[in-house]
């Protein structure tokens, strides 16, 4: 469940601006405008997953999109997985749509897409040393200023829809304490890693030692985000920590 018992302004005024747009200007296709879905059926055949899994670094094939010797130094993260990448227009126009726009009937579509990859190579795999009651879905926590005027938090619902699927268990693991810039506004990788430094804790309560988190996000970028959470939660004892993202940037 990712509704709010309590709606603040900004929910309520998008929620109206939302009801109007659908009733003068019916759902059309984000990327080519066809009436009827915001992604047309022709447009999503068109989106093809990746055949192999790489090393989120350098590319190079690994069995489980860990990252290879020669990258792995540095990382908290042990890889990342992602469905697609956001140079594609379908895909950055979904995201966008859904991040920045709120249009959330959009995560189903994404979901479906980190979906297929999670089938196509049975992640996480039955073969891994760690069992399957051992991992965990947590979702990136969004920036308190943000959530409040977006009303939502897009790795929260994405986390809750992707669990329903794959039967993993969803759980609140982090929340960031600081409302530094968004990491869209940063270009350098120097500077992103900065600006997230230290911005997220454990959540009180939160069970994190000896198990494996699949922290969610929408895009893996720089690496920066995910790396801050994968370093906090390796801290307090998990025993290993995967991104899993719709899109690489």
């Amino acid at each position: 469940m990712f509704k709010k018992t309590a709606q603040n302004p900004f929910s309520l005024l998008n929620a109206a601006w939302q009801w109007l747009l659908e009733a003068i200007f019916p759902r059309r296709c984000l990327n080519c405008g066809r009436w009827g879905a915001w992604c047309c059926p022709v447009c999503l055949a068109s989106l093809t997953y990746p055949r192999q899994l790489h090393c989120p670094d350098c590319q190079t094939v690994t069995s489980l999109g860990e990252f290879c010797p020669n990258c792995a130094g540095g990382h908290y993260l042990s890889g990342v997985w992602s469905a697609q990448p956001y140079g594609n227009p379908i895909v950055r126009n979904l995201i966008k749509a859904f991040k920045f726009d709120g249009v959330r009937e959009v995560a189903p579509i994404l979901v479906n897409l980190i979906n297929g990859l999670m089938r196509a190579f049975n992640l996480p795999p039955a073969w891994h040393e760690v069992p399957r009651e051992q991992w965990c879905l947590t979702p990136v926590p969004l920036a308190p200023r943000r959530e409040r005027q977006r009303d939502f938090n897009q790795s929260e619902i994405l986390a809750a829809l992707i669990s329903q699927n794959v039967n993993l268990p969803n759980e609140l693991t982090l929340q960031r304490i600081v409302n530094s810039k968004p990491q869209s506004e940063l270009k350098n990788e120097a500077d992103r890693a900065k600006n997230i430094k230290g911005v997220y804790k454990i959540l009180p309560g939160a069970n994190i030692a000896g198990r494996a988190f699949i922290l969610v996000d929408d895009v893996y970028t720089s690496g920066a985000t995910l790396e801050e959470c994968a370093r906090v939660l390796k801290a307090n004892g998990a025993s290993g920590v995967w991104g899993l993202t719709v899109a690489k940037g």
